[in-house]
């Protein structure tokens, strides 16, 4: 794919929003609606071509297009949708989806390793954390999205702010989006069993030693990660994850189950995103 584009289909081209190592992701008009709306484009770039690449690129292209398919069956309000799938004139897919403006990190800063570091960082985007009953509400519509996916024994398998998008700036409502990791049921998923992929930070660690067999405690563990990350302010030493009530003046229910959530191992944490958003509920009501 060469040179500026102008149009995708009927959607006029406003400005490229951002770019990955798989897509190129676009703001457009429509025409007809006037509204805008994102274009995910199939492009894939840097180690994942040529010989450095785990995968060829028939295998990513094969799951940019499942990425489509399977947002377009999922009907959830925290999960984003497709709006329509097309072709590039040089064959490339894409899809359209709603514009969303804002995702977690608007809320909660970017990430830092230590406090020195985050001075580095601009002040608008430093990290922080959020009031705990935002925090509460935010994982609770993470694991209900992740509860749709589980019950369809799909793995989401790449769980970061990033890729939770918020319908506003401030106190908006969560929509996961960027399936392009997931590992479903029944569809084939690669041939290296020792590759990890997905985002280290918030990857559990049997995942960083292969994605191909993680079951859906390992987004469990990505969710509670997350959990750590807006009631702190950072993320956990992986050598010493455990939150603490006391140093951050949380309750003490609630820190029992963030830590069953990123215990390493698996057997600690909730079987899947229904039975930990259950046991989230109840914490929550138990303290309303």
């Amino acid at each position: 794919m060469t040179g500026k584009l102008e149009k995708i289909g009927k959607y006029l081209i406003t400005k490229k929003l951002m770019t990955t190592g798989f897509s190129d992701i676009y703001i457009a008009r429509d025409p007809d609606l006037k509204i805008d709306l994102a274009i995910k484009v199939f492009h894939l770039k840097e180690d994942n071509i040529g010989s450095k690449a785990e995968y060829d690129e028939d295998y990513w292209r094969n799951a940019f297009i499942e990425e489509a398919r399977l947002l377009a069956r999922l009907d959830h309000p925290n999960i984003v949708t497709v709006r329509d799938f097309g072709w590039l004139a040089d064959t490339q897919p894409f899809f359209v989806m709603p514009f969303i403006t804002a995702n977690l990190i608007y809320e909660m800063g970017k990430d830092a390793a230590n406090e020195e570091d985050a001075k580095e960082i601009d002040y608008k985007w430093r990290p922080r954390a959020l009031d705990t009953s935002r925090a509460m509400e935010i994982l609770g519509q993470i694991l209900a999205a992740l509860s749709v996916l589980h019950r369809r024994k799909i793995i989401y398998r790449d769980l970061k702010p990033g890729n939770i998008l918020l319908t506003e700036k401030s106190g908006g409502s969560v929509k996961l989006c960027d399936f392009g990791m997931v590992k479903m049921s029944g569809v084939k998923d690669g041939e290296r069993s020792g590759v990890w992929i997905g985002t280290a930070d918030y990857m559990s660690p049997e995942q960083l030693k292969s994605a191909r067999d993680v079951d859906a405690r390992a987004d469990i563990y990505s969710a509670g990660l997350i959990a750590h990350r807006m009631l702190t302010g950072w993320l956990p030493d992986r050598t010493r994850a455990q939150l603490d009530a006391a140093t951050y003046n949380l309750p003490h229910k609630l820190v029992d189950f963030i830590n069953a959530c990123i215990s390493s191992n698996i057997h600690d944490r909730p079987n899947d995103a229904a039975q930990a958003l259950s046991r989230l509920r109840r914490i929550r009501d138990a303290a309303a």
